[in-house]
């Protein structure tokens, strides 16, 4: 009986908690990024995130790579001109039928 009372109250619960947060964040001011801050800016997520704080704990700084020289490796392009049709008249394919007309 218990069940039966849950499978039917909690989809309305839920869809009543989905309301609330769309009209909160709806009013509330988004989150932005800026080259500089201000008190009014809104931080992207909090200071308290989990991911950061382990990305930043384990993580071991990267040496930044060596990139290659690529000038010796890029070569001109082909300097050939491009092939061209000999007429524009439109290709000799036959086109696919129309149904028939009923009468």
């Amino acid at each position: 009986m218990l069940w039966a009372v849950l499978q039917f109250a909690l989809p309305s619960v839920a869809t009543f908690a989905d309301v609330r947060l769309e009209r909160d964040s709806l009013q509330a001011p988004g989150a932005h990024i800026e080259s500089g801050s201000t008190k009014a800016c809104h931080p992207v997520h909090p200071d308290e995130c989990a991911l950061c704080q382990v990305l930043s704990r384990t993580a071991t700084p990267a040496a930044s790579p060596a990139l290659p020289v690529i000038a010796p490796v890029v070569r001109p392009s082909a300097r050939r001109a491009i092939a061209r049709p000999t007429s524009r008249a439109p290709a000799t394919a036959e086109l696919p039928r129309a149904p028939p007309t009923i009468a």
